[in-house]
């Protein structure tokens, strides 16, 4: 699910026209929020936790696949897992000691910070006419995200 929901809103952030309409599909193992926490509790094992305009939070011994925070961070505490990707947009990723990402990372926010599977960095500051790149990315970004529609799968939205 975070996977089309990342490429809708790139696509849709570069492509004005073809922001007609945003739908999200949330599956049976999804859980999304708009405007507050998402939070995976102990124990809670889910394939995507998403949040627009909140942060997503893994308490210790949450598990999910992706993680990823439109406007708000990516926390990770002590004993949490991501098994694929972290994302955050117009926020931080924070990972605990003893928590992990197995995947990626990718944090927009005042420049642009990925962390390869491979545990590789890479960090860029782009700016241009004296106004940083990321951010101009991410409010394009948050604009557009905040017209799309979730359909529940028969996972749990709350908006």
């Amino acid at each position: 699910m975070v996977r089309p929901l990342l490429v809708s809103l790139a696509v849709l952030a570069s492509a004005p026209a073809l922001a007609e309409e945003c739908v999200v599909k949330v599956g049976p193992h999804d859980r999304v929020g708009r405007g507050q926490r998402v939070v995976v509790e102990a124990g809670e094992s889910l394939e995507d936790a998403v949040a627009l305009d909140g942060d997503v939070i893994l308490r210790r011994g949450a598990r999910v696949k992706s993680a990823n925070a439109v406007n708000g961070n990516v926390i990770l505490e002590t004993g949490a897992k991501v098994t694929g990707t972290a994302a955050s947009f117009g926020g931080q990723i924070r990972v605990a000691e003893g928590a992990k990402i197995s995947g990626s990372r990718l944090q927009l926010s005042d420049g642009i910070q990925l962390r390869g599977e491979n545990g590789q960095d890479l960090n860029l500051a782009l700016s241009v006419a004296g106004k940083d790149v990321s951010n101009l990315i991410v409010s394009k970004l948050v604009e557009k995200a905040r017209s799309c529609r979730f359909k529940a799968d028969s996972g749990e939205i709350n908006l």
